[in-house]
């Protein structure tokens, strides 16, 4: 074989490999038109790889992890064997479908009368038929080369190897390894390599996979742990663009629709971003015309409490990030430190708009958060901001709808397929996600999550509020974020109001982050930002109550809390008071408290837990920031912490992390324009339960320095103390139950795609389940009443989405098999996005006090289904477990 050095050059020299068949040999069939040859549809995935990698620009990637992986060895010379790799990661592509030559696929699938079916231990199955090929056709080549060396021909076979797995796993749900080959099948593949004119003697062809064990402990013998990561990614890279491909592929020949728009950031629209980040907004605008003018602007002119002073320091700080920035175009890690408050999304925008226009082929973006409602948040405001529209934009998260574009320029729409594609494979320059969601595209082995992989070149990626997850995955989060911005050429930028640069938790990315706020220390201790709320600490006096006297304590702390709303409304002429609670079962507790009492009788009261309804929760946050009503008090949990805009006047909080408390503390007097806002501090449940494995908990409660000195750190924004300790901690061996980095990255050296997925997980608790509550609910802004009364799913005076209407609808489609499949699946995320609407989680103990109260029928579809849910449920203030454990609504 010729090694070629290009993608275009590798594909040209690869088809002619097809016209060794001598039969007609079948890829896919449909009634409405002929039957695709298996060259056609070969020659139609890869002319789809070569679309994507020239609009991602992936060869460049695929490249530098070739180099990576070659370089950690000791070879004489690589050029050879770097040349190979990328011929078999290519191959692996264009080849996957070898297989389809089973006679049992051929006749059983593609009904061709050409062949009989035979007795075969393969079945009709086509993809570990078309590995086994690929690997022999490979195999053959490689061992002509005499240019190889013994070690260099050892790293290409256990290369070759795996690059079976994702043609093997190209229609499985996940990719693993396999190091187990029956040799009853083996022997079976064997006698169809003639087929394709590779004549291999038969211990040859099958011995390299009965020796897969030998040539893997050969391989670790020449080379060390760097070299893993690479060959990880290029295998899930392989079998991203393998199955999106075969995807586009397949779909271009069964429905007709051509795929040419992948979502990519065009210069047009680079420069459209750049322009209307500087102009759209009047703050904006304001700062680039004044922009020397806020940089000269001394800190100590901008002492005094006020709007104004505020606004001034929020300009400053955009000029400070800009400037650093500049000064470091090609850097890979960023980082901005920010104050609650400060507006860190327009921060990263203004970094995205500058690194669009000295990093010419960067072209996509992914924003990251925790919750959804930060993701929908930020996306409205991005849409504002930079004036991005629905082609140009997406949400990825669980609650989303299925993604609709605006009306292109033509005045054509799109088919819906072509958008099913395009929700699929989040064909949008912008993306904003899920923490979760985002690194399971970074390590996960599900197809749905790799599909998006090959995405995630020549990004820049913003993830904020990274504090919220334990920091026992912080050295994980790292590993990854420094691999794949080395090698994908990715720009991460990281952002939060309380953690400090993480880099120093990595002896290999430890200086390496850029501060964009070198100067963080004037913006947290100014008053503007310190100084807009002050913690009260007294009611920490008050011992925490035990189960028998909690019922007084919450009683007294109402009445403290009516006593301070009281006094800050004479005072000011409205009250608004927020007081969360660290469980929901208390939170409830303290609402209906309030309900039931005349002293809270002219105060607007809600409630905000994860008891709440979508609906509900968003009717909330609006009149809440429309100043609907002037005596308000929101009982809550942790759900408000975070991506929720409101501006309360006084805050109570039940005492948890210090990153918890200042979060609490950033919906106080937002904007730095009221008088006499405070914070009180209570302890009334054990956070324990929530927080006690997370070493920022465990120092605050032993750490005589960190206990005794919470309230200087949450006065004075020093929470460098806190952290200090904490990456002190992260030096030892004890620093996780078995988790340590070191320990992480074995499963690299075994290539154990599965426990590289399951042992990092984000969210930790696998045992909520999804509950449906069958209520009616207005009809929500994003929908249109045409649409749902199409879809039969309004109450009879069609004012209302009937919940259970909407369930038995979505069952409906489930059973529905004549509907084709995709239009099958847009009919489901249509469905699943309203669906949303009437679902929340719960855990086990919440589970078992509703036990006899769900329909079993219904819940045989992904959900619990919640037949009985009046009187003890309702969409304002959510459960009454009270009511649940005392069996009243039987």
């Amino acid at each position: 074989m010729r090694l070629s050095s290009s993608f275009k050059d590798i594909v040209n020299n690869a088809i002619p490999f097809f016209d060794h068949l001598e039969r007609d040999y079948f890829a896919h069939i449909s009634e409405e038109k002929k039957k695709e040859s298996l060259k056609k549809h070969s020659v139609l995935v890869a002319d789809y790889f070569l679309k994507l990698s020239q609009k991602n620009e992936i060869e460049p990637v695929v490249n530098n992890l070739i180099n990576d992986f070659i370089n950690s060895f000791n070879f004489a010379t690589s050029d050879n064997i770097k040349k190979w790799i990328k011929q078999i990661f290519v191959c692996s592509i264009v080849y996957h479908d070898l297989g389809k030559i089973n006679p049992n696929f051929q006749k059983d699938r593609m009904q061709n009368s050409d062949f009989l079916s035979e007795k075969l231990e393969l079945k009709h199955y086509h993809s570990f038929l078309g590995g086994f090929i690929f690997m022999n056709k490979f195999y053959q080549d490689i061992l002509e080369d005499e240019n190889l060396s013994a070690d260099e021909l050892q790293t290409l076979f256990f290369v070759l190897i795996l690059f079976v797995n994702p043609i093997a796993k190209h229609h499985s749900s996940k990719l693993s390894i396999e190091d187990y080959f029956s040799k009853s099948v083996l022997d079976e593949a064997y006698s169809f390599l003639k087929y394709y004119n590779l004549y291999i003697e038969k211990d040859y062809a099958t011995g390299i996979f009965l020796n897969f064990n030998i040539i893997e402990n050969t391989f670790k013998e020449i080379t060390d742990r760097s070299s893993y990561f690479p060959l990880f990614s290029l295998l899930k890279l392989s079998y991203s663009l393998l199955t999106a491909c075969d995807y586009y592929a397949t779909n271009e020949y069964m429905a007709n629709i051509v795929v040419d728009d992948f979502g990519i950031l065009t210069p047009e629209l680079k420069q459209k971003i750049y322009e209307n980040f500087k102009t759209k907004k009047s703050y904006n605008k304001d700062l680039f015309e004044k922009f020397k003018e806020y940089e000269d602007m001394p800190f100590s002119a901008l002492k005094e409490q006020s709007n104004a002073n505020l606004n001034c320091l929020r300009q400053k700080l955009n000029v400070e990030v800009i400037s650093t920035l500049r000064q470091n175009p090609n850097a890979l890690w960023y980082y901005i430190e920010a104050p609650t408050g400060a507006g860190k999304t327009n921060l990263s925008l203004a970094c995205i708009s500058e690194l669009l226009q000295t990093n010419k082929n960067l072209n996509k973006v992914f924003y990251v958060f925790p919750f959804t409602t930060l993701i929908t948040q930020t996306f409205q405001g991005i849409q504002e901001t930079i004036d991005l529209n629905y082609n140009d934009m997406i949400q990825l998260h669980s609650k989303a709808s299925f993604h609709s574009q605006e009306e292109s320029k033509d005045g054509e729409y799109g088919t819906e397929k072509q958008l099913y594609l395009d929700n699929l494979f989040v064909n949008y320059p912008f993306c904003v996600t899920s923490h979760v969601r985002f690194f399971d595209i970074l390590k996960g082995n599900e197809k749905n999550s790799n599909y998006l992989m090959h995405r995630l070149c020549n990004s820049i990626v913003v993830i904020d509020e990274l504090q919220t997850y334990n920091p026992s995955h912080w050295d994980k989060i790292l590993f990854f974020i420094e691999n794949y911005a080395r090698l994908f050429n990715m720009r991460f930028i990281i952002m939060s109001a309380t953690l400090p640069k993480i880099d120093a938790l990595s002896n290999t990315l430890k200086g390496k982050f850029i501060n964009l706020t070198p100067n963080k220390k004037c913006y947290f201790s100014n008053k503007n930002f310190a100084g807009r709320i002050e913690f009260d600490f007294s009611l920490l006096e008050i011992p925490k109550p035990t189960k028998t006297d909690k019922e007084e304590y919450l009683h007294n702390l109402s009445d403290f809390m009516l006593k301070q709303a009281k006094g800050y409304y004479e005072k000011h002429g409205h009250s608004r008071i927020l007081i969360e609670f660290i469980t929901k079962n208390t939170a409830s507790h303290f609402f209906r408290l309030i309900e039931e009492s005349d002293g809270f009788k002219e105060y607007k009261r809600y409630i905000l837990s994860g008891d709440i309804l979508e609906p509900q929760r968003k009717k909330i946050i609006n009149e809440l920031k429309n100043d609907v009503y002037e005596k308000v008090i929101v009982v809550s949990t942790q759900v408000v912490e975070a991506g929720v805009d409101i501006d309360m006047d006084i805050g109570f909080k039940d005492r948890s992390l210090l990153d918890s408390d200042e979060q609490l503390a950033g919906r106080i007097n937002r904007n730095a324009s009221k008088k006499d806002c405070k914070v009180f501090l209570f302890d009334c449940d054990s956070s324990a339960t929530i927080y006690g494995k997370d070493k920022r908990y465990q120092h605050q409660q032993h750490d005589k320095e960190i206990y005794s000195g919470f309230k200087e750190i949450l006065k004075n924004k020093e929470f460098d103390r806190l952290y200090e300790k904490v990456f002190e901690d992260a030096k030892k061996e004890d620093w996780t139950d078995g988790a340590k980095l070191n320990n992480y990255i074995e499963n690299f050296t075994r290539l154990d795609f599965n426990r590289i997925h399951s042992e990092f997980q984000l969210i930790e608790d696998n045992d909520s389940e999804s509950l449906y509550i069958p209520l009616n609910i207005d009809i929500p802004e994003e929908y249109s009443k045409t649409q749902l009364t199409e879809m039969e799913i309004l109450t009879e005076n069609g004012s209302m989405v009937s919940g259970e209407k909407l369930f038995d609808k979505y069952i409906s489609i489930i059973m529905n098999n004549e509907t084709d499949f995709i239009h099958k699946q847009i009919d489901l995320k249509k469905l699943t996005g309203l669906m949303s609407q009437f679902t929340i989680s719960i855990y086990p103990n919440i589970k078992n006090k509703l036990d006899g109260l769900f329909d079993d029928d219904r819940g045989r579809y992904g959900y619990l289904y919640l037949s009985h849910w009046e009187g003890f449920y309702n969409l304002h203030q959510g459960f009454n477990l009270e009511n649940a454990e005392q069996n009243i609504f039987l």
